[in-house]
């Protein structure tokens, strides 16, 4: 684990005993190297922080919880996006017990980074996955970042189909930033493992830069995927009635598969041209114009 991300994880948990809105505010400073204006925010990061404080539509709940998501997904676009289910298991031990295919993807659905790939269950290391899924069973995903929505998701494991490109190792990521039904950008994450590219762009596929700068040369470019269209118009329809939403997608030879909603990216403490000036990056202040805050947020779902 490298230095600043030891440095990070340390500082989170020594500021665990703060209330929200003072850990929020360390935790900002920390990253970006100032506080934030939760009370009256600007950017897409400040207006994050202010959503995890106030934004707590009950909704959420079932839609951060990777098992739960499917339900909502089946009735509002098909169960045809759906990336194949093979288990829900409440435990590592229920997990490794199972009947397993050759080829699978095992996470938490309660979390991020806990997932593990299986291309080959002879050489799977089941041990370490395991070990990786059991420390994460017994940590509340709210406590890194005071997202709300995670409080109180049920720990479990989800095993699904393993999906294989034929043209890369590992399948694209797109993810769609939504505004009350209404995409504004997206972001593509290709080769994940190795040579990892994460660029920016506008719904017309224009480029916004990539995470390090805001010009990327030409030839550099990501290619707009076969099935865009359909991604997005699906990503627009089920991000109706949320102020923000971020819907991911894999697209396999121009078929998209649902991956998962996300309502605060990062955690908001994510620049996005992070070798730039990270308070004052014009993709943070472009996407903070784009997320309306709901008004009397606290008693809007009561």
């Amino acid at each position: 684990m490298r230095l600043k991300k030891r440095f990070m994880l340390s500082l989170k948990n020594s500021l665990r005993f703060l209330p929200d809105r003072q850990y929020i505010k360390i935790y900002y400073c920390a990253k970006f190297g100032g506080f934030p204006n939760i009370d009256e925010p600007s950017t897409f990061n400040e207006k994050l922080q202010w959503m995890k404080l106030n934004c707590h539509d009950p909704r959420m709940v079932s839609l951060v919880d990777k098992c739960k998501v499917r339900d909502f997904v089946e009735k509002r676009i098909g169960s045809q996006y759906l990336v194949p289910l093979i288990g829900v298991y409440n435990t590592v031990e229920e997990f490794l017990g199972a009947d397993l295919p050759n080829e699978f993807v095992v996470k938490c659905t309660h979390d991020s980074q806990s997932a593990h790939i299986c291309i080959d269950k002879a050489t799977f290391d089941f041990g370490a996955a395991a070990r990786g899924l059991e420390t994460a069973l017994k940590r509340n995903w709210y406590w890194q970042g005071r997202e709300w929505a995670y409080k109180g998701v049920k720990p479990r494991i989800i095993v699904e189909e393993y999906l294989r490109d034929r043209e890369r190792a590992t399948p694209n990521d797109y993810k769609f930033y939504c505004f009350d039904g209404v995409c504004k950008m997206i972001q593509c994450d290709a080769d994940r493992f190795e040579n990892h590219k994460e660029q920016f762009f506008s719904p017309a596929w224009e480029s916004y830069g990539d995470w390090h700068v805001s010009h990327v040369p030409e030839g550099e470019l990501l290619a707009k995927p076969d099935g865009f269209e359909e991604m997005l118009t699906l990503s627009q329809s089920l991000s109706e009635s949320f102020p923000h939403v971020r819907v991911d997608w894999y697209c396999i030879e121009g078929k998209p598969f649902f991956g998962e909603l996300t309502f605060y990216t990062g955690g908001g403490f994510d620049p996005f041209h992070s070798k730039e000036d990270k308070l004052r990056d014009p993709l943070d202040r472009y996407l903070g114009d784009c997320l309306v805050l709901p008004e009397q947020a606290r008693t809007l779902y009561v």
